[in-house]
């Protein structure tokens, strides 16, 4: 048979219709539900009444014979009497008893059933005490209806309409206010298990009794329970049927309800901390905060919404929280609260967050319009804050220097402006990051750089300016944003270290050009352009410099006037740096043309000029063109008139018409610039100049009295001294001996060094002297050329050894000259002794002359040696005989003599075979051969043979 449902009880029995704080609420009746549309049947089954079927049982009955067939006859004779009753209840205007005929009808058959023997009526038993149950409680006999569900429980108690009947006992308790019998008896229900259909709503009105009995704790678990029930994790609300989502928001509210009385959030979070954490949880926290909202309890509402935050702050529910506390915040009149409220939503949720990086963008969604609203907010307020604060500051400081005190109060210094710049520029940035491309992003963008400048970070607020100038490329705010982005980076330049002060150079390069580029039309674009070309110069990328300083001259409409001579100069300046002096030149002259006649920097220019033009002389004599160089050097006495640009040019172009062998020309530019610059530097070296160039035009005369006049004149000794020498040796060649003579001698006398140099001028004066037939000083220089030799120590040369050596030779010559004069005459033995004197002079001179290890001199000296004793043997073989020997004596006389004569020819030819076996090392010069003569006439058979021409045929035998 179909069951009554519960639902339907209550609702008669209570007649409660609205969820309350007093109770639950299920609800619309049945009586407010509308018709259900039920389609047309093609074929109706005739509808039969409740009489006629009642009719039909009761003519069964009179015929019925089997008492088990009756029996079930009465039972439906009893329903369809309830169903009657059902029927007249329903249909009838008054109130009244409309189920005593059911009533009656259930008692009998429960009499009759006591009454047979040996049949168990228990299951039928059960189904009637429920029915009889039901009657009464229709009828509005509750207490009645309640004793009957209490046997049918006593009696029955595995009976399928046990639970059933507990919980209607239980649903009587609770209506009449007995909650604690009530709260016993769902805790039955409950006992019965999960599978009966009454289960949840035991649970739930178990948590209703012991709220209504003040046990709050006690029911959040039984509440607790049904929504572990109800609400399925990961179920949508879709998904959930009509009483599910009933049950799950008066739920809901219940427990919002008793966290209320009970300390709130925090034993929302106190409580699930012991029960374990639920997926649902959220729902509580919100309920009750809207329930404090709900009771006008803003203070309560809003920190039950961040209660929450603060102890789940990364769950997905976190921001709507965040979002609703702001929202009481702003209807509780909270002002304060407000602000920090917005930023600790952007600060939890914002793309600095770790809650922003986890999430998806979808997820992320959401969130940006509430960030994009707080973002703005707090960022203008910040950044106003921090203004106020400037001003309020210049106030103090004031106030303070003039001593003086405000209006109202003490004075005192206000907060530092810096962090709450910089707060406002990190509130900016965010927005840009997290809205990038949001319509607001440029204009956000630019106030995040004025904060920053403001602020100081000027790194920070030139990416922000040029962010907004070429990345947004603002129309409304581009072209201050990057004039700003210029300011800002000039301070960098002027602000930083020299290890970084370069790539902020170059980057405010980069910037200006970019400037310059992107917003032509900007009051400042030349000027920064001008400026970016002399900062480009100053960093040595020259070819850019004139790029950009060509831009600038080319610039329409033309600059100010100022402008333009600046990048004129930028250009110039590049050009000629670039070795590009032709064009340098032009534009140093349009420089000049802008130039006012008293302008200071005009004569520097004139000298730029001419320098360009000497530069480019240059660059023509590197290509060959000496002759055109030439006429551009000297060009430039016109143009920058005795400047010393002018002057070097000139005597540049002296040397180059020297190089050209133009003497005449050279000597007359070089003559020229002696007179007109007899006081500069260079004047000191045109002697030097003219006395090459007379050298070189053979004017021999005019060369060495310049030099001879620069060794007297000059004021570097070393140049004196070569000055000296060549002006000696260019009167020796210019035929004026004595001049030459003079200057020979006033070197060797004054310029001991460098040795070899004034033993060349020893030597010339041995020369010259001798062609002056002057002997007496001839010898003089002779003796100098040995003794400065001997004095020289480590500065001897082999030449000056080889002209000492000569020297020595020239008296080694004297000496075996006045050897040979002196005859062996009588008495001998006194002229012997004169001739072995003058003997041991000669010799000692030509050993002296051989220990110079000259070789030319050494065979000299050796072979005057082997002469010296071949001429002593001579002498004594010819020398004067004794008067009046007789003939025996005379023979004795003459033996003796060739026995004193005979060891000096020995000596004589040892020495000269000596000398003659140097042609072993290669030696055979003038002396050696003629020791070979010498021997031929000493030694004859050796030799003094003669070569022997053969013949010789080549006929073949």
């Amino acid at each position: 048979m179909k069951r009554l449902l519960l639902a339907s009880l209550v609702v008669a029995a209570s007649g409660c219709s609205m969820f309350s704080d007093d109770g639950p609420k299920y609800g619309r009746t049945l009586a407010s539900l509308e018709a259900a549309s039920v389609p047309d049947d093609l074929n109706p089954v005739p509808r039969v009444e409740l009489g006629e079927i009642e009719k039909s049982y009761r003519s069964a009955l009179e015929v019925a014979i089997d008492p088990e067939i009756r029996h079930k006859i009465l039972i439906r004779l009893a329903d369809i009497e309830m169903a009657r009753s059902e029927n007249r209840q329903l249909t009838a205007e008054e109130q009244g008893e409309f189920f005593g005929g059911a009533i009656t009808m259930y008692q009998e058959l429960l009499e009759l059933n006591k009454a047979r023997q040996g049949v168990d009526d228990t299951p039928t038993n059960e189904r009637i005490l429920y029915q009889l149950s039901k009657a009464y409680a229709l009828d509005g006999k509750l207490d009645e209806s309640n004793q009957v569900l209490g046997a049918l429980v006593s009696d029955h108690p595995e009976s399928d309409y046990a639970a059933e009947a507990e919980f209607r006992r239980a649903e009587l308790a609770f209506s009449e206010g007995d909650y604690a019998l009530s709260e016993k008896l769902y805790a039955q229900v409950m006992a019965r298990g999960k599978e009966t259909p009454f289960y949840l709503n035991a649970v739930y009105m178990h948590g209703w009794s012991q709220f209504k009995r003040n046990s709050y704790r006690a029911s959040i678990r039984s509440f607790t329970e049904v929504l572990d029930t109800v609400l399925v994790e990961g179920q949508s609300s879709e998904e959930m049927s009509n009483s599910q989502k009933n049950m799950a928001a008066d739920t809901l509210r219940i427990v919002a309800i008793v966290f209320s009385y009970i300390d709130g959030a925090e034993t929302i979070t106190e409580v699930y901390n012991n029960l374990g954490q639920r997926h649902y949880q959220y729902m509580l926290y919100m309920q009750l905060g809207d329930l404090y909202l709900e009771k006008r309890r803003y203070r309560d509402s809003a920190d039950t919404y961040r209660h929450y935050v603060k102890h789940f702050p990364t769950t997905n529910q976190a921001p709507d929280f965040s979002v609703k506390a702001i929202e009481v915040y702003n209807l509780g009149n909270f002002p304060s609260e407000i602000l920090p409220a917005k930023e600790e939503y952007v600060q939890n949720y914002g793309i600095n967050s770790e809650f922003w990086a986890q999430r998806s963008e979808e997820q992320r969604a959401p969130l940006k319009p509430y960030l994009r609203q707080y973002i703005e907010e707090l960022s203008s307020y910040y950044h106003s804050r921090a203004q106020a604060l400037v001003t309020a500051d210049a106030e103090y400081k004031r106030l303070k220097a003039r001593g003086e005190k405000p209006e109202r109060g003490e004075l005192v210094k206000p907060d530092d402006a810096l962090p709450v710049y910089l707060k406002a520029a990190d509130f900016y940035n965010q927005f840009v990051r997290t809205f990038p491309q949001d319509e607001k992003t440029p204009e956000m963008a630019f106030l995040m750089g004025e904060a920053y400048f403001e602020a100081g970070y000027y790194p920070e607020a030139a990416d922000a300016y040029e962010a907004v100038a070429y990345d947004y490329l603002d129309k409304k705010r581009g072209g201050e944003a990057g004039y700003a982005a210029i300011i800002t980076l000039s301070k960098l330049v002027e602000q930083t270290q020299e290890q970084t002060q370069a790539a902020w150079a170059k980057r405010k390069i980069t910037s200006s050009v970019n400037f310059a580029d992107y917003y032509p039309t900007h009051p400042q674009a030349v000027a920064v352009l001008t400026q970016a070309s002399e900062d480009v110069f100053k960093s040595g990328d020259l070819d850019r410099a004139v790029i950009l300083s060509s831009r600038v001259v080319a610039w329409q409409p033309e600059p100010d006037k100022n402008l333009r001579k600046t990048a004129l100069l930028v250009l110039a300046h590049s050009q000629f740096d670039l070795n590009v002096f032709d064009a340098a030149e032009t534009a140093y002259r349009q420089v000049l043309a802008l130039q006012e006649a008293n302008d200071p920097e005009r004569t520097a220019i004139i000298e730029r000029i001419a320098a360009s033009i000497f530069r480019s002389s240059e660059l023509q004599i590197a290509g060959g063109d000496k002759a055109g160089a030439i006429d551009r050097l000297l060009s430039i006495q016109a143009v920058a008139p005795d400047s010393d640009i002018a002057i070097s040019a000139q005597y540049d172009a002296s040397v180059y018409l020297m190089e050209l062998k133009r003497w005449d020309e050279a000597e007359n530019v070089l003559t020229t610039f002696k007179t007109r610059y007899p006081t500069n530097s260079l004047s000191r070296d045109i002697p030097a100049k003219l006395a090459f160039i007379y050298q070189e035009s053979e004017q021999w005369d005019k060369a060495a009295a310049v030099l001879a006049k620069m060794a007297s004149d000059e004021s570097d000794p070393e140049l004196r001294r070569q000055s000296r020498y060549l002006s000696a040796e260019l009167y020796e060649k210019s035929g004026r001996p004595a001049k030459a003579i003079e200057q020979y001698r006033d070197y060797a006398h004054n310029y001991p060094q460098p040795f070899g140099l004034a033993t060349e001028a020893r030597y010339k004066l041995v020369t010259l002297y001798e062609q002056a037939g002057d002997s007496s000083k001839r010898r003089f220089w002779l003796k100098e050329l040995i003794a400065e030799n001997k004095k020289a120590g480590d500065s001897k040369t082999a030449r000056s050894n080889y002209l000492a050596a000569m020297a020595a030779s020239e008296f080694a010559q004297d000496d075996y000259l006045a050897f040979n004069r002196i005859k062996l005459n009588q008495p001998i033995k006194s002229s012997l002794k004169k001739k072995k004197a003058a003997l041991d002079t000669a010799l000692k001179s030509y050993k002296g002359v051989i220990d110079y290890g000259v070789a030319e001199f050494a065979t000299l000296a050796n072979y005057r040696i082997g002469e010296i004793y071949r001429q002593l043997s001579r002498d004594l073989m010819d020398s004067e005989r004794p008067q009046g020997l007789d003939e025996l004596a005379l023979e004795q006389y003459e033996i003796l003599i060739e026995e004193q004569a005979y060891p000096f020819e020995e000596k004589s030819i040892d020495i000269h075979a000596a000398n003659v076996k140097r042609t072993r090392a290669g030696i055979y010069d003038d002396w050696v051969k003629e020791s070979f003569a010498a021997l031929a006439k000493l030694l004859p058979a050796r030799y003094g043979k003669k070569e022997e021409a053969l013949e010789v045929s080549d006929a073949l035998f």
